[in-house]
């Protein structure tokens, strides 16, 4: 799921990102935070620089509008006497004097939503395309699971968004998810009536789905029997595609790796060079000894990573200096072409 909220992502996180949209305003105009909304900071004629309110919350929502506003302002600034520059804010800025469009359908609004999601970059700066099964996996996940079940030709109204929330029931994850989605349409139309209404929604995960967990002792029992070392197999079963899984397990189990970043790694047959000029040997290169693998930003099929770009290094626990060898990770490693036939055709 994509992390579009604060509730979703963290302060933390909010802040860097708010740092990064900072990096992106025009000369001459900035962004600045003020208590939970955004500031534009700029001069007009010769007055000081100060800052000046825009009607955008500290969100990522409202971080996209500052920047534009930002960028509007700019082009004001070049354009506009002082007196007019001033009318013009409060209108187009700070929406002075404009009125909503209550008679929305609820099919405008996911339009403007779905606008939004496609328009604005990936977490990790990437452009969304539609063409993406990863990206549409991710709005379908965030918001259109959510968004199918309202009635797209009534106009935008507390009624029916009050039905789909109970649904779902109170304490789960999707209880969560769906009044995310919701709050994510209200801010897009800026229903601020709406979002009133879901602010005060307590979203408190209370129900949480009971994790499994494994040793890595009987990881290694498992395998030993999926192999037909210490368990008779079916005279039909394919040692071949045993294997090939087992060696796509056994790297989430030695790097620590989401299924799907194991079909992103870029060295495991030949060398890698970083945009530093660093090269990285191939995982099956007997010289490789720190065994380091470079993740991708994409899987052998085109589906995007979660993490984007990034180096990792084997977990190794001390009682096992030689997992590596012990699962076969590197003899295993013709392995390009083996982990694209594992995604695309499940051998």
């Amino acid at each position: 799921m994509s992390k579009e909220y604060n509730d979703e992502i963290g302060y933390e996180s909010l802040l860097k990102d708010f740092e990064r949209y900072q990096k992106q305003t025009p000369r001459g105009v900035s962004m600045a935070r003020k208590n939970q909304t955004i500031a534009l900071q700029f001069k007009v004629g010769k007055s000081s620089r100060s800052q000046h309110g825009c009607n955008c919350s500290f969100t990522l929502d409202g971080m996209v509008e500052a920047l534009s506003k930002a960028n509007k302002v700019a082009e004001a600034l070049k354009s506009t006497s002082e007196t007019e520059f001033w009318q013009w804010y409060d209108r187009e800025i700070k929406q002075i004097g404009k009125i909503n469009n209550d008679l929305l359908t609820f099919g405008n609004a996911i339009a403007k939503v779905e606008d939004d999601f496609w328009n604005r970059p990936s977490r990790t700066r990437r452009k969304r395309d539609r063409g993406n099964s990863s990206d549409v996996s991710s709005w379908n996940s965030t918001y259109g699971r959510f968004y199918s079940l309202l009635p797209t030709n009534e106009n935008v109204i507390w009624q029916p968004i009050a039905r789909l929330i109970s649904q779902y029931e109170q304490g789960s994850r999707s209880y969560q998810y769906v009044v995310m989605a919701l709050k994510k349409l209200a801010r897009v139309i800026k229903r601020n009536d709406l979002l009133e209404e879901l602010e005060n929604i307590d979203t408190t995960q209370t129900s949480f789905l009971d994790l499994q967990t494994i040793t890595l002792e009987e990881f290694l029992r498992w395998r030993n029997e999926v192999l037909g070392i210490t368990a008779s197999l079916h005279p039909n079963a394919d040692i071949s595609t045993r294997k090939r899984w087992l060696w796509a397990f056994s790297m989430q189990v030695v790097y620590g790796l989401r299924i799907h970043e194991v079909f992103a790694i870029q060295n495991l047959d030949k060398p890698f060079t970083t945009k530093d000029k660093v090269v990285i040997p191939a995982l099956n290169d007997l010289d490789n000894t720190d065994n380091l693998i470079v993740i991708g930003e994409f899987t052998s099929i085109g589906t995007t990573t979660k993490t984007k770009y990034r180096i990792a290094r084997p977990m190794l626990p001390p009682k096992y200096p030689n997992l590596i060898d012990l699962l076969e990770i590197k003899s295993a490693m013709k392995c390009q072409n083996l982990s694209f036939q594992i995604l695309t055709t499940g051998a």
